[in-house]
């Protein structure tokens, strides 16, 4: 208290003085109609500082004027933000239920177009991110008819099929996967061979067992040649031939196959049920 009284005694004394002044004329104004010379002569020795006063005072009340509209602007602004947040994210959501929407359009079209397979929707719980093993799980299970080797395709190809069955989920081994071969032929000669992962070449397959003089060119379809043990229907799209070649040892020829689908945005599949493999 000392200290402040120290730093601001002039202030303190000065504001002191002016308070008693003015009250002074106040008070004494009342009962004259002119002001006294000492009074003019102390109004002029004050106007300075009057206005002074005045002066900072208009700038205070414009300070808090901008502060009051700033704080405003700010809370508008975050109101804006919140409401931008919120459309964005129902914009979102009508663009993945277009999606969605189209999606299944797509898998219904097949399933009509193809009245001699019985299908079923199935949803992608997950997908397996290990290179070497490569599968995914649907929500469809023992509990839906689901059995072990029920073939799974989408409207583009073929996926792979069920090797694992729980009540209400399945796993399923993609083509893609060495665990996965398939009988599948060329479409447009009708040579057949067995359709396998590709060693060296991850996300590829390659049709083996093929004779020297087939006739297999690059751009040819191969499509599933249809396997009663699986219920495999035939004429199931699986990929295009990108390349040709000899064995070492020159007795058969291997087509390098690139598959339609694409594994890794896989979101629903249909289930193969009674075709018999025809």
């Amino acid at each position: 208290m000392v200290s402040f009284w120290r730093r601001n005694k002039g202030f303190i004394v000065f504001s002191l003085i002016l308070a008693v002044l003015i009250g002074f004329f106040s008070h004494t104004a009342r009962q004259r109609v002119e002001p006294t010379s000492l009074e003019r002569l102390i109004i002029r020795a004050l106007a300075p500082f009057m206005r002074a006063s005045n002066a900072v005072v208009q700038h205070i009340n414009a300070f808090i004027e901008d502060l009051r509209g700033l704080l405003s602007l700010r809370a508008r602004n975050y109101e804006l933000e919140a409401k931008y947040a919120a459309l964005q994210m129902q914009m979102n959501l009508l663009v993945e239920a277009e999606r969605e929407n189209q999606r299944l359009r797509e898998l219904l079209g097949y399933k009509e177009a193809n009245p001699s397979m019985t299908l079923k929707l199935a949803k992608v719980i997950s997908i397996s991110q290990n290179p070497w093993q490569q599968e995914l799980v649907i929500d469809q299970g023992s509990q839906h008819g689901v059995q072990v080797n029920t073939p799974v395709i989408t409207h583009q190809g073929f996926v792979g099929r069920v090797y694992e069955v729980a009540p209400t989920s399945s796993k399923v081994v993609l083509i893609i996967d060495p665990r996965g071969p398939v009988a599948a032929q060329v479409q447009e000669t009708r040579v057949r061979g067995t359709l396998e992962a590709d060693p060296n070449r991850p996300g590829m397959l390659r049709l083996i067992r093929l004779p020297h003089d087939a006739n297999v060119q690059v751009g040819h379809t191969i499509i599933t040649a249809g396997t009663a043990a699986l219920n495999l229907p035939k004429g199931i799209l699986i990929g295009h031939v990108e390349e040709v070649a000899p064995t070492p040892d020159g007795l058969q020829l291997v087509a390098s196959v690139r598959p339609v689908v694409g594994f890794n945005a896989l979101e629903d599949v249909l289930l193969v049920f009674n075709t018999g493999g025809r």
